[in-house]
């Protein structure tokens, strides 16, 4: 027998699931070793039996697209997420209150942001909801607000910033070439170069306006070329006629 994962949403019960489902209450309870049935919570991840069919079950959401969107849900409002990104550069903007530290972060806030609602364009393309959260062994976990980084010092700041840049691109690289979906990884490439440009930016202030000597960690290497190759069109000579002799001039 086959089996599909389902995420519990808020207010639903065993019952409620086994009816959408078809399937009895007991193999729900049994096949999950459920000691507790009537305690299920919001975000936890249950199986349930496939009955055998050529139409698939209400609401299943077949492998491998939930691992892919497991993948995604943690770049997108995980602990180390575009979520997080967005509200702890625009703290930083805020917190330092000087226009050159505006010009700094809140571009790259931003162009987070748009990171964001690409992040939640593939979830929608993947079928699942893009709610502001991810999976945590099996468990889903709503965004927390303490997941902002708070330090007021601003070359620590820039040391965690360029650490997670870097990483945010090793793992937008990592994800296009895990998730065999063209249309998602165009966007995942296109997200790594930005990744790549921020971590430069946030190097440059760190020799600008602290004191230390030693380099930035090393550049994370250059991201791949698009998916998609721009046609090159091949500029146009026109050749001019020869003069006609004995023509005027």
């Amino acid at each position: 027998m086959d089996y599909a994962r389902y995420t519990v949403h808020a207010g639903d019960t065993i019952y409620k699931i086994a009816k959408a489902y078809n399937v009895e209450m007991a193999e729900i309870i049994q096949l999950n070793h459920l000691k507790h049935p009537d305690r299920i919570y919001a975000g936890q991840v249950l199986l349930l039996p496939i009955q055998e069919s050529h139409e698939p079950a209400a609401m299943q959401i077949p492998e491998p697209t939930f691992t892919y969107a497991t993948w995604l849900y943690e770049a997108y409002a995980g602990k180390d997420s575009e979520l997080t990104a967005i509200t702890t550069y625009l703290y930083q903007a805020v917190l330092l209150d000087r226009p050159e530290f505006d010009a700094l972060f809140r571009p790259i806030a931003y162009d987070e942001m748009r990171h964001l609602e690409k992040l939640a364009l593939s979830l929608r393309y993947l079928g699942v909801d893009p709610k502001y959260g991810a999976f945590s062994s099996g468990r889903w976990v709503e965004w927390r607000a303490h997941f902002v980084n708070y330090t007021s010092d601003l070359c620590a700041m820039l040391d965690t910033n360029i650490a997670d840049e870097a990483e945010g691109h090793r793992r937008y690289l990592e994800l296009a070439q895990n998730i065999p979906i063209p249309e998602i990884q165009c966007l995942l490439t296109e997200m790594a170069a930005d990744e790549e440009r921020h971590y430069q930016q946030f190097c440059q202030a760190k020799l600008q306006y602290c004191d230390e000597l030693a380099p930035c960690p090393l550049s994370p290497p250059c991201s791949p070329p698009p998916i998609y190759t721009p046609i090159e069109i091949p500029e146009q000579v026109i050749e001019c006629p020869p003069p006609h002799e004995g023509g005027r001039g």
